[in-house]
């Protein structure tokens, strides 16, 4: 194709050339040449017997004038095929041609104006000539002496003068006519003889016209034009016939010169179709090798690799062929590929120091198509280049940089150790194909490793998000029945006596209770279902408490050792959530090193330049606070390790823990937005490793000293009405109870619909709303939103034991004026009503 450029101008050329030789050679047309002569020789023929009849026909040889038209025709004829004699001249030869055609033609037609005037004038004659002869002859035999004598003088004067029409000889015939024309007494032959004047009068008259007629036709110059014209005609032939001949010389030479140059082509044709076969084989190996890896099990994809490479060295007659990748892939390479053939060198695969020339590689003279490029490791400047490769005994090299979505993967080298290899651009260019296909075989084996895990980790998530969930309506479950346990232990304290059994009973129910409240608290930080209260804090502070904590309840055989280094590191959060974090987490690693060994906690700040997949969530590009436990306890398997975060799941003996520590440490971190690293091996402890968006420090600075509550004095109720919606009737019951005993009057319904039309019914007659967030016909949000359109300065307080976030602005538009937890205790309800009743 490179030389089609060159190679279409000299075909052109030579094409107009061989068409110039071809119409310049072409010789005159045989045919058209032997007509033309015919021509000629007609016309010199036929003008030969024009006038030869003509002079037959003065004499009265001929019977007819048929001969002298047919003689004119055939003149006409011949000259009417006479212009196709210039057909082969050119410029003035063409010219001569033309001129002396011209003057044959003129000529005939001269003569044959001259036959028609001879043919009319010499009709007359002979026709005047016959009847003097015979009136002549007659009146000579019959008339008498002296007119006989006359007519006799008469016709000797007539023979003279036809014999020689001279002037004398025509005065002597005039004379004689006259003489003959004089009245005669003999009546008879007058008319006779008067007759006999006329047309010897006539013959006297027209003879010298016929006579110099037939001499001008004698005289004409039509023969000696078409002879004139024969010879140039002849000579004009001759050398057109010279020049064609050369031109046909010229034209053979051409022609052999053009076989010449079509075996040329021939040759490169053969040529560039073995070039062209090779090629196609190439691409065709190359789109094999690229078809094998489609739907190639991640198993497969380094035997694929190395049958690839093996292909290549064999196809290209080379030595080897070796694949180096970047470290981030070495976990699934294992040092990357490699190909020798049994005849090449012994290396095993790339070298290092080969690894560090490719990437090192300083010769721009013999690097392209961004390649590496060495057909000639001798011809190489001295230097650590030559040295390099000669050390390996390679005599070519070819190294070609591995490209993946932008990053160098690595490299594909393909080295001649018994013979030199000079690459083509179009080679090097399916190299590079094949170089890339390696790259994405390679980048989607490690890409399915990488997904493989991503999706363990996520099934991971899925199983401890669903195990939340059920978590979750567990602790909103048990949460009803503290309430009952918690509040009717409550109200029972206040009647029975401070010092009998009943109540130190009732006393270690509500303890129990309570207990039991804090288990349900872990299980809601677990699902991510708890209210709660974020806001700007500095870490290290927070830290530090949890750790004084620790180190108090630890055993003197273990030792804690921080590094609190990000002093002014800050975030947005929990410092309560944050230190049962630290406290969880330490405990955990006593329990594993069984109060023996060191506990290392360490917070730092971290950025994180693009996204990464952590062993427990995953983790956005961004600045972190890091909080780091390790411990050097027993360690976890991987079967453990992928379990630690699921509640209830403990490796502990029964009665030795409840499994919710690391669960509660999840759900508070993923409710912090953060993502947890776990590394742990058998025997060689364990590193937990927990990020937190970082803030700057002015806003935890700014937002110090908030959360803190004010104590509200507990009150009684003066009897305000307060409707109570629950739809558990035991605990709307209840709440009831406790309500009259803090001196309110409840009116409870156990049904949404119901309270809403109580309501509807009588607006004023409610001081304050206390209902349930979830039941079944309308939640206490929309319970909320209707009763809040009916009446806008209404009170409004939800009670929750599922422990899910409400938006600020959604309680705001239902008109909730605040949300309480269950199970409720009398105290914190008696303060709620106080701070929405009593507050005027």
């Amino acid at each position: 194709m490179k030389s089609l450029p060159t190679l279409a101008p000299v075909v052109a050329c030579l094409l107009i050339v061989l068409t110039f030789l071809l119409m310049q050679g072409a010789a005159p047309d045989a045919a058209r040449h032997e007509r033309t002569l015919d021509a000629l020789r007609t016309v010199i023929l036929y003008n030969a017997a024009l006038q030869r009849d003509v002079l037959r026909a003065r004499a009265g040889l001929l019977r007819s004038y048929d001969p002298l038209v047919r003689s004119i025709e055939n003149l006409n004829k011949a000259t009417r095929t006479l212009p196709a004699a210039r057909d082969v001249a050119s410029g003035e030869a063409r010219a001569d041609i033309d001129r002396r055609i011209a003057e044959v033609i003129a000529a005939v037609r001269d003569e044959e104006t001259l036959v028609e005037a001879f043919k009319s004038d010499n009709a007359l004659l002979q026709n005047s000539l016959n009847y003097f002869n015979y009136m002549s002859g007659r009146l000579t035999t019959e008339g008498d002496g002296l007119r006989a004598v006359e007519i006799g003088a008469l016709m000797v004067a007539m023979s003279r003068f036809i014999s020689d029409p001279q002037p004398e000889a025509a005065r002597a015939v005039t004379a004689s006519l006259d003489r003959l024309a004089r009245p005669s007494v003999d009546a008879v032959s007058a008319s006779d003889v008067r007759s006999l004047v006329s047309h010897g009068r006539l013959i006297v008259s027209r003879l010298p016209a016929v006579d110099d007629l037939v001499s001008r036709l004698q005289t004409a110059p039509t023969s000696e034009r078409a002879r004139a014209l024969q010879d140039l005609y002849l000579d004009v032939h001759g050398r057109a016939a010279a020049r064609a001949a050369r031109f046909q010389t010229l034209l053979y030479v051409a022609a052999l010169v053009l076989v010449g140059y079509v075996a040329y082509l021939f040759a490169r044709l053969r040529h560039n179709a073995r070039i062209l076969r090779e090629r196609l084989e190439f691409e065709g190996l190359i789109a094999s090798i690229s078809t094998q890896f489609i739907n190639l099990p991640r198993d497969r994809i380094r035997a694929g690799i190395s049958k690839g490479l093996a292909r290549l060295v064999e196809h290209a007659g080379l030595d080897g062929a070796q694949i180096f990748v970047s470290r981030t892939y070495d976990a699934d390479l294992s040092g990357g590929y490699f190909y020798r053939r049994p005849s090449g060198s012994a290396t095993a695969r790339l070298p290092n120091d080969l690894i560090e020339l490719a990437s090192r590689w300083t010769l721009a003279d013999h690097e392209r198509q961004d390649c590496i490029d060495v057909p000639r490791v001798g011809e190489l400047p001295e230097g650590r280049e030559k040295a390099c490769l000669q050390a390996h005994q390679i005599r070519s090299w070819l190294c070609i940089p591995m490209w993946h979505a932008g990053e160098r993967l690595g490299f594909l080298a393909l080295d001649g150790v018994t013979h030199e290899k000079h690459w083509t651009d179009d080679d090097i260019a399916l190299l590079r194909t094949a170089a890339e296909i390696f790259a994405n075989a390679i980048a989607r084996q490690h890409n399915e490793r990488e997904r493989e895990a991503l999706q363990a980790r996520l099934n991971q998530s899925q199983r401890l998000e669903a195990i939340g969930t059920l978590a979750g309506g567990i602790a909103h479950e048990f949460n009803n029945i503290l309430s009952a346990v918690l509040g009717y232990s409550e109200m029972a304290l206040v009647v029975l006596l401070k010092e009998s059994r009943a109540r130190r009973y009732v006393q270690q129910i509500m303890k129990a209770g309570r207990r039991a409240q804090d288990v349900t608290e872990q299980i809601l930080a677990f699902s991510r279902r708890r209210e709660r209260q974020h806001h700007a804090l500095r870490v290290q502070p927070v830290i530090a408490e949890a750790v004084d904590l620790l180190r108090a309840s630890f055993p003197a055989t273990l030792a804690v050792e921080t590094n609190l280094a990000a002093t002014d590191a800050a975030m947005t959060g929990d410092p309560t959530e944050l230190q049962q974090v630290v406290m969880n987490l330490g405990t955990n690693a006593a329990q594993a090193m069984n109060s023996r060994g060191v506990l290392e906690i360490a917070l730092d700040m971290t950025e994180i330049v693009e996204a990464q997949a952590l062993s427990h969530g995953n983790l956005p590009a961004g600045r972190y606070i890091r909080l780091a436990v390790w411990d050097t306890g027993s360690g976890m398997d991987q079967a453990t390790l992928e379990r630690i975060f699921e509640p209830f799941f403990t490796t502990k003996p029964a009665g030795h823990g409840t499994g919710l520590g690391l669960s509660t440490v999840h759900g508070i971190v993923a409710a912090h937005r953060g993502a947890v690293d776990v590394k742990s091996q058998l025997g060689q402890g364990t590193t937990f490793e927990i990020y937190f968006p970082q803030i700057e420090p002015a806003s935890a600075q700014a937002d110090e000293g908030e959360g803190e509550a004010t104590e509200v004095p507990v009150e009684y109720g003066n009897g305000e009405t307060i409707l109570v919606v629950d739809d558990d009737t035991p605990l709307m019951q209840l709440a009831e109870e406790m309500l009259a005993a803090l001196g309110y009057e409840p009116v409870g319904f156990n049904r949404s619909p119901a309270a809403l039309n109580a309501f509807s019914a009588d607006p004023g007659r409610f001081d304050l709303v206390l209902t349930d967030e979830v039941m079944p016909d309308m939640t206490g949000v929309e319970l909320s939103g209707k009763l809040h359109e009916i009446r806008s300065d209404l009170p409004i307080v939800l009670m929750t034991g599922y422990g899910r976030t409400l938006r600020s602005r959604q309680l705001t538009a239902a008109g909730i004026s605040e949300v309480i937890k269950k199970p409720l205790l009398s105290a914190s309800v008696a303060q709620c009503l106080a701070r929405h009743l009593h507050s005027g």
